[in-house]
């Protein structure tokens, strides 16, 4: 059979269809696949598997477009796979299934328990929730004295595979996994419900009291409450899903994929809307949604790091970034 090259699509820094630009790039922003981005007051940071976090500035620069400038690198000594901030707190999940965390007061400390990469963390009434590769999902309580997470649960039975995402709703866990997705008794810290289809989880998104299941092959599901399907999608055309967030401008689902390309859905309809070539080839491994101003950023493959937004005020400009 004759190989057929999949055509290039030309990379845009505006859709104009949707109102969307994107403000810059930043070229080998980390020498490796950026996994994760999460916004804090301090500033924007995001983890590779370079073993890094760094942090991030906005910056004004020419015709209203704002730059990121690094100020901050921190040392992870092994690949991250997952962010999390809370309160004062940024916890890393790292490739070999420790955790680190940092306090702004200077408390640098690791978690250990999980024996693979750490994928998934929350925290939930004061307990921090994490799943792995290794199939199991911990449980770990805060001691102020000591400063120190202390693990207190393990769950194991009943898991879909490898833990990929994880969310809370209503009195259940909600479990994204390479074999699909799992409802957990928050009470009983038991399986209760598996909601078909058995595939992989890419991620997950939650609203307006509903979760947004998106899957590897590209399908999407809505789910209520009590794990009731209430709207499907099937492949998106750009192809596999790999992260997705929730844009407040629309609102809509900005989803990222394979060989360069974003997509969007709109919401409430849960209908796709358009796709376009973000990078020149390449998976979009992550995106952050900054939740106001239509702002959201998103991780490359290769190390780049992009800023986008969507919608214009009345005026027709772009509005002035505020990250923070």
């Amino acid at each position: 059979m004759k190989h057929v090259k999949r055509a290039a699509e030309v990379v845009v820094d505006r859709v104009d269809a949707d109102c969307l630009l994107r403000h810059c790039e930043v070229p080998k922003a980390h020498a490796g696949s950026i996994t994760a981005i999460v916004s804090t007051p301090q500033g924007i940071y995001s983890a590779s598997q370079d073993n890094t976090l760094k942090r991030w500035k906005p910056a004004p620069g020419p015709g209203g477009r704002y730059s990121l400038t690094p100020e901050l690198e921190v040392n992870l000594e092994e690949s991250c796979f997952s962010l999390l901030h809370q309160d004062t707190w940024i916890f890393c999940g790292l490739w070999n299934g420790n955790i680190r965390a940092f306090s702004q007061d200077g408390t640098d400390i690791t978690l250990q328990g999980h024996t693979k990469a750490v994928r998934a963390m929350l925290i939930h009434e004061g307990i921090l929730i994490t799943g792995g590769q290794d199939e199991t999902i911990r449980l770990w309580s805060f001691d102020a004295a000591s400063k120190r997470f202390n693990p207190t649960h393990t769950i194991k039975d009943g898991l879909p595979g490898e833990v990929r995402k994880l969310k809370v709703m209503g009195g259940a866990l909600v479990i994204g996994g390479s074999n699909g997705v799992a409802m957990c008794n928050l009470q009983t810290l038991t399986v209760a419900k598996i909601l078909p289809p058995i595939k992989f989880v890419a991620d997950f998104l939650e609203y307006e009291g509903h979760l947004i299941v998106a899957y590897n092959d590209g399908s999407m599901r809505v789910f209520d409450a009590e794990g009731n399907l209430k709207k499907e999608n099937q492949p998106t055309a750009a192809g596999q899903i790999l992260s997705m967030g929730g844009l407040e401008s629309g609102p809509r689902v900005v989803c990222t994929h394979n060989h360069g390309k974003m997509s969007i859905v709109d919401l409430p309809s849960f209908e796709p809307r358009l796709h376009w070539q973000a990078f020149e080839g390449g998976r979009v491994e992550s995106v952050m949604c900054a939740g106001h101003d239509g702002l959201f950023m998103v991780g490359h493959q290769h190390g780049n790091l992009q800023l986008w937004q969507r919608a214009a005020p009345a005026g027709g400009g772009m509005m002035p970034p505020q990250l923070m």
